[in-house]
């Protein structure tokens, strides 16, 4: 029976808590599934959960809500997620685009399909609509109430402890996290950081939202 839902927002903090959950649930837990997984594994099956393992208990990777609503309902699973800053989110997602470019044997298929953008500069890419507000479009068609347990990334290794004791998890010694994620990042300039910030006014407002909520 699945009995956690994991929706993986890039950069915040996911591969880091990936590594947490082959710790606790092992072979149970899904592989980190990137939307290239999720959109193979649909064009073979009629459902996710079809295209899972059998014994599969935690399903973990960049899903959307919407994509996992109808397991949701059947099981009744927990849904989790990790939040980051909008501005920081978006200016370590440019930082992780960019790396990709400037290192094409990672990634030769990403690297031909973006080489013509290898001189973008955050603003442009932060102008993009598919990069503008993607925390609330992983999470359409849930509200912050019915989430069981919101993390975020600048409290890492607090909340992951806190979502141990809500789930009753045994105790364990935390992996070695994703340095590139749990780092401070550069500081932008103010100018900057207020352009971001009007770019994802959606994610601004989600984002104090759950911070609210914790401070409740």
């Amino acid at each position: 029976m699945i009995e956690l839902l994991s929706i993986h927002i890039p950069k915040t903090g996911g591969t880091s808590f990936y590594h947490v959950l082959q710790m606790v649930y092992g072979d149970a837990v899904t592989p980190s599934l990137k939307r290239r997984d999720y959109l193979t594994l649909m064009a073979r099956h009629d459902s996710l959960q079809q295209g899972l393992a059998p014994g599969i208990r935690a399903i973990h990777g960049h899903l959307y809500y919407r994509e996992l609503a109808a397991i949701h309902r059947a099981s009744g699973a927990k849904v989790i997620c990790w939040l980051r800053h909008p501005v920081e989110r978006v200016a370590s997602n440019y930082r992780f685009f960019r790396h990709r470019l400037l290192h094409p044997e990672l990634n030769p298929e990403v690297f031909e399909q973006n080489k013509h953008r290898i001189q973008e500069s955050l603003l442009e890419y932060a102008t993009l609509e598919e990069n503008r507000n993607r925390m609330s479009r992983f999470l359409e068609g849930i509200t912050l109430e019915q989430l069981f347990f919101i993390g975020f990334l600048e409290d890492f290794e607090h909340d992951l402890q806190r979502l141990a004791r809500q789930m009753g998890w045994p105790p364990f010694s935390p992996p070695h996290f994703n340095k590139g994620e749990l780092k401070a990042p550069p500081a932008l300039e103010d100018a900057v950081f207020s352009q971001i910030a009007s770019l994802n006014q959606e994610d601004m407002e989600l984002y104090e939202a759950a911070r609210e909520m914790g401070r409740g």
